[in-house]
C-alpha cells in the first residue's frame, strides 16, 4: 500500500513494518493484532441523549447524501450550492426522525472559500441539529478542526475521545493508495479517538479489477491497512468498513448503479466486514439519474436492497443521492425518506404467533368459502391496520416546516463562532 503523508510512514517504520519509500508492505500477524484491537461496536453520543446512535450489532443508522458540488433546486434546476442551501439540508436532515445521523457536506456551498468552508459546514451541524454526524475534513489539518469544534460543543478533547461524537469518512485512493489528504484525515481523527469509516468507492475495469472477487479483495485489502494506522495512531479507537463496487460503462466511461453486480458486491463486503468483525457501513440509494423521475426511483430502489441486506450498521447516501453524486436533491430526498419508511417497518418487524394472531376464531366464524370482512377478529384489528397502511409522501417543505430549532447554550455557541472566525483568519493568512 502507497502512503505518500509522512507522518504515518514514520509510524509504520516505528511499528517494524517494512517500508520502502511510500510504499508499505503489511506481515499478516501484524493485521490480524491492530484488526484485533478495533471493537466490533461502538456508541455515537449526540447533544440529546435520546439520539445516541449505537454502530454494530443488530443496529442500523441511516444518513443522508453527502459531498455533492451542485444542488438540484425544485424551482431553479441544477446550480451551485450556497451555504443557505447546506443549513437547509442539516434541517432537514434533522426534522426527519428516520436519519439516525447528520451530515456536514451534504453539499459544497460555492460561495464560500474553499480552504475555511468545513468550518462553517461543522458549525451548521453542530447549530442546528443535536444529532449525531459525519464530519467533513479531508485533510489533516481540516479534520483537526472537526475535532476542535466537537470538543467545544461536548466538554473537550479528553471527553470526547472517550465518548466519540462523529463520524469521519475517508477514501483510499483507488487502487491501493493513501494520500496525504486522506491519511492525513484519519490520523487527525484517530487522535481525537472518533470513529474513522473506511470506505473505499471502486468502479470495476477502472479503479478496481474487472472482477468481483478481485475488486472486493482490494476492498478487504484498503480497509486493512487503514485498520492498522488508525490503530497505530489509537489503539481501541473505533474503525467502520464500508465498501463499494460499482461497473463503469467501458464504452461510454460513466458508472453504472443497481446492477446485480452492485448488488452482489455490497453484499459480499458486509459478509467480509463481520468476517473481519467490523461495523459496516454499506452502499445508499444510488442512480445515474440527473432528475428525480422514475428512473431515479428504481435504481435507487435497487441499490437499496442490497445495501439492507447487507447487514450494513450504517448507510449514507440513504437519501437525496442524484446523477452519480453530482447533485444532491431535497424533492428526491423527500421521496427516498418514504420508501425508507416502507424498509424501516419491514426490517423492524415481528410477525407474532399465538392463538389471537393464527385468528384461530376467525376461521371457525366464517368457515369454509366465508369472507373475513364483516369477522370479529379482523373489526377487533381494522384501526391498527389502516393506521399501518400506506403513508402518503410529505412534500419537502413539510418536512422543512416541522424543523424545530434544538437550541444551543449561548456561551458554547459565541465559543463556537470565535473558533470558526479565529481559524478562518489563520487560514486566510496561510
Amino acid at each position: 500500500m502507497r502512503f505518500s503523508f509522512e507522518p504515518a510512514l514514520r509510524r509504520f517504520r516505528e511499528a517494524g513494518c517494512a517500508v520502502d519509500g511510500d510504499l508499505v508492505r503489511f506481515d499478516r500477524g501484524f493485521v490480524a493484532e491492530r484488526l484485533a484491537e478495533a471493537p466490533g461496536s461502538f456508541t455515537l453520543h449526540a447533544r440529546n441523549p435520546e439520539r445516541h446512535v449505537v454502530v454494530g450489532g443488530e443496529h442500523l443508522a441511516l444518513a443522508p447524501t453527502g459531498g455533492c458540488p451542485f444542488v438540484l433546486d425544485p424551482e431553479r434546476g441544477k446550480r451551485p450550492p450556497t451555504a443557505e442551501d447546506h443549513a437547509t439540508f442539516v434541517r432537514f436532515t434533522h426534522a426527519v426522525p428516520l436519519f439516525d445521523l447528520n451530515e456536514s457536506g451534504i453539499v459544497e456551498p460555492a460561495d464560500l472559500p474553499v480552504e475555511s468552508r468545513h468550518l462553517d459546514m461543522d458549525l451548521d451541524v453542530l447549530r442546528w441539529s443535536d444529532k449525531p454526524y459525519f464530519a467533513v475534513g479531508a485533510t489533516y489539518e481540516g479534520s483537526r478542526d472537526s475535532v476542535d469544534l466537537a470538543a467545544i460543543v461536548f466538554g473537550g478533547r479528553d471527553a470526547i475521545a472517550e465518548r466519540p461524537v462523529m463520524l469521519g469518512i475517508v477514501n483510499p485512493i483507488s487502487p491501493l493508495f493513501y494520500d496525504d489528504r486522506m491519511a492525513g484525515s484519519l490520523v487527525a481523527y484517530a487522535e481525537g479517538g472518533h470513529a474513522v469509516v473506511l470506505m473505499p468507492f471502486t468502479f470495476a475495469g477502472g479503479t478496481a479489477p474487472l472482477s468481483l472477487a478481485g475488486s472486493l479483495a482490494q476492498i478487504v485489502a484498503e480497509v486493512l491497512a487503514g485498520v492498522c494506522l488508525v490503530q497505530l495512531v489509537r489503539p481501541g479507537c473505533p474503525v467502520v468498513m464500508g465498501g463499494a463496487v460499482s461497473e463503469l460503462d467501458l464504452h461510454g466511461g460513466e458508472p453504472r448503479y443497481a446492477t446485480a453486480f452492485h448488488g452482489l458486491a455490497m453484499l459480499a463486503a458486509g459478509q467480509l466486514a463481520r468476517r473481519l468483525g467490523l461495523p459496516f457501513r454499506g452502499g445508499g440509494g444510488f442512480t445515474g439519474s440527473p432528475v428525480p423521475d422514475v428512473r431515479a426511483m428504481r435504481e435507487s430502489l435497487m441499490a437499496l436492497w442490497p445495501a439492507l441486506l447487507s447487514g450494513a450498521h450504517v448507510i449514507l447516501h440513504a437519501a437525496g443521492w442524484i446523477e452519480g453524486s453530482l447533485a444532491a436533491s431535497i424533492e428526491k430526498m423527500a421521496e427516498d425518506v418514504a420508501a425508507l419508511e416502507v424498509f424501516h417497518d419491514l426490517l423492524a418487524a415481528e410477525i407474532p404467533v399465538d392463538e389471537e394472531a393464527l385468528a384461530l376464531d376467525a376461521f371457525r366464524e366464517v368457515g369454509p368459502g366465508g369472507t373475513f370482512l364483516g369477522a370479529a377478529h379482523t373489526l377487533r384489528h381494522f384501526r391498527e391496520r389502516v393506521a399501518a397502511g400506506p403513508r402518503e409522501p410529505l412534500d419537502w417543505r413539510a418536512w422543512l416546516e416541522r424543523y424545530e430549532d434544538p437550541g444551543m447554550d449561548p456561551a458554547v455557541e459565541e465559543e463556537l463562532r470565535a473558533f470558526v472566525a479565529r481559524r478562518k483568519r489563520e487560514l486566510e493568512r496561510g
